[in-house]
């Protein structure tokens, strides 16, 4: 999806090739989602996500509390005789959870890569789209912007998402770092 060329300035001949001007909304009738349907988004993804994890995380709980079954507690203290402790069992609920996360988390990033929606971007109406290109940013970019949000942008007073109330292009750090930019559907 190209970019149409601007028309050359009358004094300096055609532009060189391959030149595509940046332009600040990345499709005719598209505009910069706003503050309050992000978060709105972002709640949702919260909620729906979580929700799928919660379902998913509880069969290893389970297995995580039948591995103890023949423990007791003493003195808030965990005593379990050599052969109650059922090591296969516990093994199988920590993996049984951890693919859990990690089936979640990839379906998250795969959405937001492969169309810029995720199931709360889709409710509300607002996409994730590369802010030079107009569309989806594909997995790797996904998958940097959500380890940069979750590991620096609300570290420190959650400024980095607050940066988009003064920034001129309403971009958050992690939009600034694979070049996005969220728009409304």
């Amino acid at each position: 999806m190209g970019w149409p060329m601007p028309p050359p300035p009358a004094n300096q001949g055609p532009p060189p090739p391959g030149y595509q001007a940046y332009s600040p909304t990345p499709s005719p009738g598209w505009t910069r989602a706003g503050f309050g349907a992000r978060f709105g988004a972002s709640l949702l993804d919260s909620l729906l996500y979580g929700l799928l994890t919660t379902a998913l995380v509880i069969p290893g709980i389970v297995l995580l509390i039948a591995a103890f079954d023949g423990c007791t507690t003493i003195n808030d203290e965990i005593i379990c005789p050599t052969d109650s402790l059922q090591g296969g069992t516990l093994a199988g609920g920590i993996a049984l959870i951890l693919a859990a996360l990690l089936i979640v988390f990839v379906v998250y990033v795969r959405a937001l890569g492969r169309t810029g929606q995720t199931w709360g971007r889709k409710i509300v109406g607002v996409k994730v789209v590369g802010e030079l290109t107009g569309t989806p940013i594909g997995f790797g970019k996904a998958l940097g912007r959500v380890l940069f949000a979750n590991a620096i942008s609300g570290q420190i007073f959650y400024l980095g998402y607050l940066w988009m109330l003064w920034d001129d292009k309403q971009q958050t750090w992690h939009d600034k770092v694979v070049g996005s930019i969220v728009v409304r559907t």
